[in-house]
């Protein structure tokens, strides 16, 4: 096999692959994009639909690369958890790409694709262009082109539209559905990019593979590659990982079932909700767009709990976060086809300010919302867990007989949990540099707590500061959700003083939205037509997830 570096481009040169090479870029520490300061009212909230995270310098990652539309490039992100392709050309909103768009038919098809809880995402009406991403081209490529967008957190930050990685199956792709509708079975230029490539390759593996890098610091992601039909020299091994198959057959999403979840080594007695998951398991989705893990409120309070010296903090609004020491090293990992997927403990929590100059703290990086996929998933494992692993999405390759395999997902491991629990200990200290003194974990949510009683009571309210359980469906599909993600967070503490000496402060809190048939000797072998492509990644801030809610409306 041909190997492909996403860090030195000249390897990727040097080796004869086509590649596309892109600079990774990161919005600024400390901008306002994106970042909104609630009301001094406000303990630990957010608007549901507001997309925005908390301030402290707790940053979102999206995926993005750059597409061509009929020789114009557009800068656009990349999500696993849709199919369809978008870019933003609104004469309403006066908003198109820098370089604008080039020439396209439009069919005045009309349509609307909604994302995450439904209650965002954008419309316009779809149109058709030569289309080129990387060495790729196709001569016609259906598209929406959006005149209305309520996603947060794209614009803002230089992205004009979205390329899903996911199914082309008409549930999952509402542009594929609606110009079949119109223009008949035969219109193939309404399937998704991924398919119109896999169908020019119709003997060739049809397959992508992520790697989702680190920053240097190791306490986010930045850039990485991103694989059609080939996989890198470094994941070899992925071959032999075990094959995860979609669950249910037949879905239109990277879904699969969850093992089980162990906290140095004390399993957790898993939770289904949705039919047909099998006891001891549950439904989880692999998602790019989503740049946390947002689990079910049991599973994020059994594995914050078990972390020596962690406090639960709940909300006067119910949601819910659990504050951990910095420097903790607990050891979490995720089992899928029977092997055990460890999570760095940097990514198990994120550094804040909690008080502004004058203390900080680290919060769950886990978001816990029952409900949050419907009877779709259950779980949704973004970043947190994705840049843990080598990830290989199958779409099922041609079989004899014309008919193509079933799609499956593998896994390779990348974390020594020795190694990532030595590393904690030099990168926290290293980070907590830049942050006021951290505060002790239960200190902090009584002082917390106290707050909310004051201001609660300040405002005429009842104070909100319940000890017990979240109420079904905090954080779930009606809150703060990122293109794709929802996220804890902790409001920065303002204070007011008054004549009469009562001292109102508020925090202000961090709050994050949004929310394989193993590999063929075709793929290591790759023919001299196909050579699987590799392309770098680009990270940039985001703010919403982009998850696509199957009740779409035109």
């Amino acid at each position: 096999m041909k190997g492909y570096s996403f860090v030195l481009s000249f390897l990727s040169l040097a080796s004869g692959a086509l590649a596309l090479n892109l600079n990774a870029k990161r919005s600024a520490k400390g901008s306002s994009a994106g970042h909104r300061i609630f009301g001094s009212n406000e303990s630990l909230a957010a608007d549901d639909d507001d997309g925005t995270s908390a301030v402290g310098n707790v940053n979102d990652v999206r995926y993005t690369t750059n597409i061509t539309i009929n020789g114009v490039e557009v800068h656009v992100a990349l999500d696993t958890g849709s199919t369809d392709l978008w870019q933003v050309n609104s004469t309403k909103l006066l908003v198109s790409p820098p370089n604008g768009v080039g020439t396209y038919n439009n069919t005045g098809v009309p349509l609307k694709l909604l994302y995450g809880d439904g209650t965002y995402g954008v419309s316009g009406s779809i149109g058709v262009a030569e289309f080129q991403f990387g060495d790729y081209r196709i001569q016609r490529q259906a598209f929406l082109n959006v005149e209305e967008i309520s996603v947060k957190g794209l614009l803002e930050h230089g992205i004009y539209g979205l390329l899903g990685l996911s199914f082309h199956v008409a549930s999952a792709s509402p542009i594929n559905s609606a110009i079949q509708s119109r223009y008949g079975a035969d219109a193939t230029w309404g399937h998704s990019v991924l398919q119109n490539i896999f169908d020019q390759h119709p003997t060739e593996p049809n397959f992508i593979a992520l790697d989702l890098a680190r920053t240097d610091d190791l306490e986010e992601t930045d850039g990485g590659s991103f694989g059609i039909g080939e996989y890198e020299d470094e994941y070899a091994a992925i071959v032999n990982a075990p094959k995860l198959p979609q669950f249910p057959r037949g879905g239109d999403r990277w879904t699969t079932l969850l093992e089980g979840v162990s906290v140095n080594g004390d399993p957790i007695t898993l939770q289904p909700t949705i039919s047909g998951v099998p006891a001891g398991h549950s439904l989880a989705l692999l998602d790019t767009g989503d740049p946390t893990a947002i689990v079910p409120v049991y599973l994020l309070d059994a594995i914050y709990s078990r972390v020596p010296g962690s406090a639960p903090y709940i909300a006067r609004n119910n949601r819910k976060v659990w504050i951990v020491p910095c420097n903790a090293t607990t050891s979490v990992s995720f089992r899928f086809g029977g092997q055990e997927f460890p999570i760095h403990p940097l990514d198990l929590t994120r550094v804040v300010e909690a008080i502004p100059k004058v203390h900080s703290a680290c919060v769950s990086a886990f978001v816990g919302a029952d409900g949050w996929g419907r009877n779709e998933y259950e779980i949704s494992l973004g970043d947190s867990f994705l840049r843990n692993v080598y990830s290989l999405y199958d779409f099922g390759d041609p079989q004899a007989g014309g008919t193509i395999g079933e799609p499956y997902m593998q896994l390779l491991s990348q974390i020594e949990p020795e190694k990532a629990a030595a590393q904690v200990g030099v990168v926290r200290s290293k980070t907590m540099k830049a942050y006021s003194p951290e505060a002790d974990p239960l200190a902090l949510v009584k002082l917390l707590e106290e707050t909310d009683a004051k201001a609660a009571g300040a405002a005429g309210t009842k104070s909100g500061t319940a000890t017990g359980s979240p109420q079904a469906g905090i954080g779930g599909p009606s809150s703060p959700s990122s293109l794709d993600a929802l996220g804890p967070a902790i409001l920065a503490l303002l204070a007011v003083n008054t004549v009469v000496g009562i001292i109102l402060v508020t925090f202000a809190v961090l709050h994050w939205l949004r929310r394989g048939r193993a590999p063929t000797v075709a793929r290591s072998q790759p023919s001299q037509s196909w050579q699987g492509r590799y392309m770098q990644l680009d990270s940039r801030d985001q703010d919403r997830k982009y998850h696509h809610n199957q009740g779409f409306g035109s």
